[in-house]
């Protein structure tokens, strides 16, 4: 399965993607949304389209929804987990039912990402693997 995690924090970006490694997911990795929107529309036009995104809510110049959004009025839809690192959030920001999947805060325990991951797969038709 494949899955695109898109977060500006470095540590954050590394340990999350060598733990969804680690239980046997491929992972491509942005630095942000613009640069997370550029791989997932070149991984589906290669034919090996991103099947969950996991974006970091708050990113510099377009944030985890407004890339979801930016993904939608593309016509391409993958189930979105978000993830933030503030306490206590309101619902997302310009989010709409079906429009994410998950919302997760942050620090996030390994076992809950991989866990989360697996749920996300097991109710998402577009997300079972290839």
């Amino acid at each position: 399965m494949h899955i695109l995690l898109a977060d500006d924090e470095p540590a954050f970006r590394f340990s999350a993607s060598v733990v969804l490694r680690g239980a046997g997911y491929r992972v491509t990795v942005a630095r942000d949304g613009r640069e997370a929107f550029t791989r997932i529309v070149e991984a589906r036009a290669a034919g090996d389209p991103v099947q969950i995104l996991v974006t970091d809510q708050v990113m510099p110049e377009v944030t985890g929804t407004e890339l979801i959004g930016l993904l939608r009025d593309w016509g391409i839809r993958i189930p979105a987990v978000v993830v933030t690192g503030y306490r206590g959030l309101p619902p997302v920001p310009g989010s709409s039912p079906g429009s994410l999947n998950e919302l997760i805060e942050k620090p996030i325990e390994p076992e809950d990402l991989v866990a989360c991951m697996a749920r996300v797969a097991a109710t998402s038709p577009s997300a079972a693997p290839a």
